[in-house]
């Protein structure tokens, strides 16, 4: 993905914070473009005085929560009807679905708040999301605190190493497999959890 912010950052600093918006509007809502880089890149233009630190946090901020709360309402709007006509009916009207749909409306906090911190989970969480109808007060809640941290985040480092952003950024690259396989064993476990409590519900309801 590096060469995509690349290719970004000349608009980055042509364009400032319409572009910081537009981009990870863009990258919560369907591109898998990794905001994180990007918002490292812009608060270390900051720390060189091209932008403003605090600026390039709301903006973040904004342009990530426009983007997550615009694909979990297309999700909760369109996301069944286009999932069935391109052949999921199945799977979305099998009662084992709707079980799952039914913890994640009850428990959604950690899922969502810690999706916000890699592009690809944000992208499908807010997917499963729309389509499970998590009540939006819980969604927003959570995906608020969540993206003020991870943009808080990124941005902290990005201000504090300054010229040497792209050298961490490399770092956390390097890591990234890592990550992603922690990512995927935690995600197991959940869903493992889920499953079991959903097998001895049914079995307690027989």
């Amino acid at each position: 993905m590096n060469f995509l912010i690349q290719i970004l950052l000349p608009y980055l600093l042509l364009y400032k914070y319409w572009a910081i918006f537009s981009i990870t509007l863009v990258a919560a809502l369907i591109l898998p473009i990794p905001p994180g880089t990007l918002l490292m890149a812009s608060a270390a233009f900051a720390s060189q005085g091209y932008l403003s630190f605090g600026w390039v946090v709301v903006v973040g901020i904004a342009g990530n929560i426009a983007g997550d709360n615009l694909g979990y309402w297309l999700a909760w709007r369109y996301g069944k009807k286009a999932l069935h006509k391109i052949g999921f009916g199945k799977i979305l009207d099998s009662e084992k679905y709707k079980n799952i749909e039914r913890r994640i409306r009850k428990k959604p906090g950690a899922l969502i708040f810690f999706s916000r911190f890699e592009v690809f989970s944000n992208l499908a969480v807010n997917l499963i999301a729309g389509l499970g109808k998590v009540p939006y007060r819980k969604y927003l809640l959570y995906e608020g605190i969540g993206e003020v941290f991870q943009v808080t985040l990124y941005c902290g480092i990005g201000y504090f190493v300054g010229d040497n952003w792209q050298e961490i950024n490399a770092l956390i690259g390097r890591f990234l497999l890592l990550i992603i396989l922690v990512g995927a064993i935690f995600v197991i476990i959940f869903w493992n959890k889920i499953w079991a409590r959903i097998t001895r519900a049914h079995t307690a309801e027989k």
